[in-house]
Formats: structure tokens, C-alpha cells, sequence
């Protein structure tokens, strides 16, 4: 009996001799494993390439030419010009210069619009007006031969019978009508049909050259389709607002609209108003009634879209 519980007590102690060994071992081999891992020396980094920085300065942006409608005398064209229109222009100032901007120096309003003299409204007289073209003259009749007194003066019905026969053998045969060619339209006129109402801007500019106020100008395609323009939509909106002039205030509305390359005005969009509510609807009505020509091939290639943009100031304005 003795002996039986010695050997499972000896079984015990090897069982937990075994199992501290083994502990051992594996705790052994995990340090040994951290060791090794972190007593290694690092790797060396891969080399970094050489990293070049160019600036590389942008481009100036090309001045952009503000339009001007001027009715200055024509001039050769200016060797360098801030301002493009339908003509060449030279420029001039009725006073001595007294800024940096290329403009005349001269006394008027305090305006965004750059107008340098007064006009009246004026809307052309009838004498002034085209002549509807004349229609092409009809060919001659050829002539008849003379009728017999009852033919000429009776009618069928008062006629007998055999009368109505003779009288239809007897009637020459008529050529048939000619048709008359319609003439072709008549070309639209080389200038609007009204002189637009303007107040002269208070310019204080550089310009030293004494002469009536003027800027020089460069005439270039874009320059005239926007002449164009100018006369479509001032033609229409002067038609519009004639009749209708005590609905409105004093006041200006400026209007941006986009104008697609077969001249139909999109997309009106008034920027600001100074008049009232009826003067800005009445405006924005003109643009898209207005007769706009298509926008000419040398100008399209200039253009983003095959649009162009343009802002306009309509103004009524006091004495």
C-alpha cells in the first residue's frame, strides 16, 4: 500500500518537473526571439531622389480691350490702342491731362459708363428714312384689235345664243399674265435710326493731345459686331420705352445677356437698378425682342462657346 503511493506521488513530481521544463523552454525561446528582433541593427533607407522645384512664372493675361462707341472723326489706326470700336479713332482731350488712365480730361457726370460728349435723343425724320425700293414695272399689254360695237358693249347674258358664239370666235386669243418678279429686299441701313441720349463722364485722364474728346481706338471685327449690337438693342429698347416713359424712374439698370452665334439674345441677368421694377422689365424685354445679326465667321474663332457676353447701362437720366 506504501509503495503504490510513493509511485503516484513520483508520477506527480515528474508530471510537474515536465511541465516547469517546458515552460521554460518556451519562455527561453520568446526572449531569445525579442532579442533578436530588437537588438538587430536598422536597414538602411532607400536613397531619396533628388527633387527639382521650377517656378515656373504665369503668363501675363492679354489686356483686355474695353469697347467704346465714339463719334470722334475717323483716324489711322493708333499704333496701340486700350479701346476697340467699329472705326479707328485718335486720341484727344479739350483739357490739359491730369491722370494716368488713357482717357481725355473733361468735365461731366459721375457715371460707370465712359461717354465723353452730350447728345440728344433724336429718332431719324421720315426723309432720312431709306427708300422702300422701287417694284419692277409690268411689260406692256401687247396690243388688241378692235372689238365690234355689240362684243365691246354687251354683256353674255344680254347676247343670243348665236350671238355668244360668234362673238367668242371672234375674240383674239390674250397671252397669258406675265408673271412679275418681287424686287429683293432692301438692305438694312449703314446707321441706326436714332442719335442715343448721352451724358458726358468726368475723365481725369493723360491724354495731352488738344482736340474734341476722344480715345484711340482700334476698329477690329469683335469692335464692329458690338457697333452692331449696340444699334440693335438701342433701336429696340428706345421703341419699347417710348411709349411708356411715365411708368418709370430716374435710374439706371445694367444687364449682362449672353448672345449665341445666330444673334438671339439668352439669359438676361440685371446686374444692378437705380429705377424701378417696370423700368428693369421693359429693359430685359427690348434685349430679347431686339433684331440682333448672327455673329460674323471672322469673330466666331475669337469667342468661348460660339457666345458672346455683354453688359449694357440703360440710363434715364435728367436735363
Amino acid at each position: 500500500m506504501t509503495t503504490r503511493r510513493e509511485e503516484q506521488r513520483a508520477a506527480r513530481r515528474r508530471i510537474f518537473y515536465a511541465a516547469l521544463l517546458s515552460l521554460l523552454v518556451h519562455l527561453t525561446a520568446v526572449v531569445l526571439m525579442a532579442w533578436f528582433y530588437t537588438t538587430k541593427p536598422p536597414s538602411a533607407p532607400a536613397p531619396v531622389e533628388d527633387i527639382e522645384i521650377t517656378f515656373v512664372p504665369q503668363p501675363a493675361p492679354a489686356p483686355k480691350t474695353q469697347f467704346v462707341d465714339s463719334r470722334a472723326p475717323d483716324a489711322p489706326a493708333p499704333e496701340q490702342a486700350a479701346f476697340e470700336s467699329d472705326r479707328n479713332t485718335a486720341a484727344a482731350s479739350p483739357e490739359k491731362a491730369q491722370g494716368t488712365q488713357p482717357v481725355p480730361t473733361q468735365d461731366g457726370r459721375e457715371q460707370g459708363a465712359l461717354e465723353m460728349e452730350n447728345t440728344q435723343l433724336a429718332f431719324a425724320k421720315p426723309a432720312e428714312v431709306p427708300p422702300s425700293p422701287e417694284h419692277v414695272p409690268a411689260p406692256p399689254t401687247p396690243p388688241q384689235k378692235p372689238k365690234t360695237a355689240p362684243t365691246a358693249s354687251a354683256t353674255p347674258a344680254a347676247l343670243k345664243p348665236d350671238e355668244i358664239g360668234l362673238s367668242a370666235k371672234a375674240e383674239p386669243l390674250r397671252e397669258p399674265p406675265r408673271e412679275v418678279p418681287h424686287p429683293p429686299p432692301a438692305p438694312p441701313p449703314s446707321r441706326p435710326s436714332y442719335r442715343r441720349q448721352a451724358r458726358a463722364t468726368r475723365l481725369r485722364g493723360s491724354i495731352d493731345n488738344s482736340g474734341r474728346a476722344s480715345v484711340a481706338s482700334l476698329a477690329t471685327p469683335l469692335g464692329r459686331y458690338r457697333k452692331a449690337v449696340s444699334d440693335a438693342v438701342g433701336s429696340s429698347w428706345y421703341y419699347h420705352i417710348n411709349s411708356r416713359l411715365d411708368m418709370f424712374s430716374y435710374g439706371t439698370v445694367v444687364v449682362l445677356f449672353a448672345i449665341d452665334k445666330n444673334g438671339r439674345a439668352h439669359h438676361p441677368r440685371v446686374l444692378s437698378n437705380t429705377s424701378n421694377e417696370s423700368f428693369e422689365i421693359v429693359t430685359v424685354e427690348s434685349i430679347l425682342a431686339a433684331e440682333i445679326p448672327p455673329i460674323p465667321p471672322d469673330v466666331l474663332p475669337a469667342l468661348e462657346g460660339e457666345r458672346i457676353e455683354i453688359d449694357f447701362s440703360f440710363s434715364i437720366i435728367t436735363n
